[in-house]
């Protein structure tokens, strides 16, 4: 009976061991991954943000702005759709120009002179943005990208 009790007794400590050596981390982790109201808070201040409302004449926003947020980085992406005016060269331009106006900078990460990723801090979070044309030829997209912790992750 001595024994039985000892083996219990013994089985029960590696059992508290075990559950706050393994236990905690689990817990932390599945409490803290993932996008939470934070991100939401910042796609939310991103859809905001007047860049989507500065658009080339004769263009037309499509639908509703959309957000992301990636649960591994927690990086939040808030892109919008707009019929194309023009050429495609003819937005890049006036969305180039556009960045370089409101203190946008060119990424270093941007190598082909048709590349448009421009970086800049909004509200102290480092922030992306892009302009690229769609699968169809006549819509292209505006795009910014954030993080609560690091930054965007498209320059």
């Amino acid at each position: 009976m001595k024994v039985a009790l000892g083996v219990i007794a013994a089985l029960a400590a590696i059992a508290v061991v075990a559950v706050s050596t393994i236990g905690a981390p689990a817990l932390t982790f599945l409490v803290t991954y993932g996008c939470h109201g934070a991100e939401d808070q910042l796609a939310e201040s991103m859809k905001a943000h007047r860049i989507f409302e500065t658009y080339p004449p004769g263009a037309q926003a499509q639908g509703q702005r959309e957000s992301t947020c990636d649960d591994d980085d927690r990086v939040v992406d808030v892109s919008q759709e707009y019929r194309l005016p023009s050429s495609r060269d003819d937005v890049i331009d006036f969305y180039r120009k556009l960045a370089l106006r409101d203190g946008w900078k060119p990424s270093p990460e941007m190598r082909e002179a048709d590349d448009f990723c421009f970086t800049k801090a909004i509200d102290g979070k480092d922030t992306d943005l892009t302009v690229w044309t769609g699968d169809e030829s006549d819509t292209f997209y505006v795009g910014l990208s954030s993080s609560i912790e690091s930054g965007g992750w498209w320059c």
